[in-house]
């Protein structure tokens, strides 16, 4: 891909722009940010693993800098990544364990989470590389009113 380069590394410098510091304001125990890219990228992109591998490590990256930035260690920073386009992923910042769990746990009237067992190792399938601890939990989404089949929604927490 043409640009491809510059691209990313637009895309990293965006990042860290959008959010110098940690985030001070918290709506329903969290905050998030979208991963600044156009879809018309990630759509052109979303057959080849190792431009979403690069883009899985920039969102990483980033969510060390803020671990890193964080004033209370029971924070709990996470990538949360929309699989297969990558289109929805975006950065969280829990201000807690307890936050983070209730987040995880959809299984309303027009969404449901199903885990997806842990044999299917994201990290290995993925070759993600870390220097930090993470914790991953995968789940299957489901949109009852949407005719779409369910996408995977995957959580590298750190």
């Amino acid at each position: 891909m043409r640009g491809l380069k510059r691209k990313l590394s637009r895309l990293q410098r965006n990042i860290q722009e959008n959010h110098e510091d940690l985030p001070t304001e918290f709506h329903n125990g969290y905050w998030y940010a979208k991963i600044p890219v156009g879809q018309t990228f990630l759509m052109d992109t979303q057959h080849n693993a190792k431009i979403k591998q690069s883009l899985i490590h920039i969102l990483l990256d980033e969510a060390k800098r803020l671990v890193e930035l964080r004033v209370d260690e029971r924070m709990r920073v996470v990538v949360l990544l929309d699989l297969p386009t990558l289109w929805n992923s975006e950065l969280l910042v829990f201000e807690d364990e307890e936050v983070l769990q209730s987040f995880m746990r959809r299984d309303s009237s027009h969404q449901k989470w199903i885990p997806i067992p842990y044999v299917r190792t994201f990290i290995n399938q993925w070759v993600i590389r870390s220097d930090q601890d993470i914790r991953v939990y995968g789940f299957e989404e489901w949109l009852y009113d949407e005719e779409d089949e369910g996408r995977e929604v995957w959580m590298l927490v750190q």
